[in-house]
């Protein structure tokens, strides 16, 4: 979170320029930095989410439910499936607290970062909500500034899910695999923040599914840069919050995530990160 705030700040000391819009009073700049700015300020969170991501050759899908507390982070998530998680910062010695309703009279306290509950999943938890989209895009921007027109257009309005949206294309020519001698201590995670591309895929690309710990130094890695070729990105009109994300690479549909009931900067209540909560089943 700390990172993103850095970039965000960089943002707003004029890396924007205009692009000729259709039909919109604003400039795909001026989206753009109006959507981070928003997500700059989400202090909380509530949202349903349709998950689409590609494992192999197959589409997986998947329908949750979450809830973020930002400063301090706090998540809950519960899964269409029965699995809910509790993670809150700075407890649990970092395990996330894992409750299935397969198992009901068992809790698991699991390693966020771990095989358990990485398998088969894009993202970990802490990619959950609107502020892994927008560290993703701001990263883009700040390496290459100047290639803003190159990168992002925009598409005009569409109506989703009864909601005027601004249509932005991010399309990135220059996407492809390259050589990545890895160095000491690094994990596929940490490289994966550090070139912002798809922890999933260097796992997938390098035989490293189900390997979580550190790579041994000078290893190489097939390594896609950047995150994907093509993006659609729907951001509310009236927010500027992002509703809807496809991702593609060069085999189609990577990744697609659709935010639903979306409520920002709402007031918890005071037991609603305890395991005790009334609604839960911990």
């Amino acid at each position: 979170m700390k990172a993103f705030r850095i970039l965000v700040i960089i943002l707003f000391t004029g890396f924007f320029f205009g692009s000729t819009t259709q039909k919109s009073t604003l400039s795909c700049g001026e989206i753009i930095q109006h959507m981070l700015d928003t997500i700059r300020n989400i202090r909380t969170q509530t949202c349903d989410v349709k998950a689409t991501e590609r494992v192999g050759k197959h589409l997986l899908f998947a329908e949750s439910s979450i809830k973020i507390n930002y400063l301090p982070k706090k998540i809950y998530f519960r899964s269409s499936k029965g699995i809910e998680v509790l993670w809150i910062e700075g407890t649990n010695k970092g395990n996330a607290l894992v409750h299935s309703r397969s198992i009901p009279l068992i809790n698991f306290d699991l390693d966020p970062y771990g095989s358990v509950m990485r398998k088969d999943q894009h993202h970990t938890i802490f990619d959950l909500g609107c502020a892994y989209i927008g560290i993703t895009i701001a990263n883009t921007i700040v390496k290459a500034p100047k290639d803003f027109d190159k990168h992002f257009a925009y598409a005009g309005i569409l109506n989703w899910n009864n909601r005027d949206c601004y249509q932005i294309v991010m399309s990135y020519p220059e996407y492809k695999y390259v050589e990545y001698i890895t160095k000491k201590g690094e994990t596929v995670t940490s490289i994966a923040q550090k070139l912002n591309t798809s922890d999933f895929k260097i796992r997938s690309k390098n035989d490293l599914s189900s390997y979580f710990g550190s790579i041994k130094e000078g290893k190489k890695l097939t390594i896609p840069i950047p995150y994907s070729n093509k993006a659609l990105l729907l951001i509310d009109k009236k927010t500027f919050v992002p509703l809807n994300i496809k991702v593609y690479d060069e085999e189609g549909l990577y990744e697609a995530y659709e935010f639903y009931n979306m409520k920002t900067n709402i007031v918890f209540k005071s037991d609603e990160f305890l395991k005790s909560y009334k609604d839960y089943g911990f």
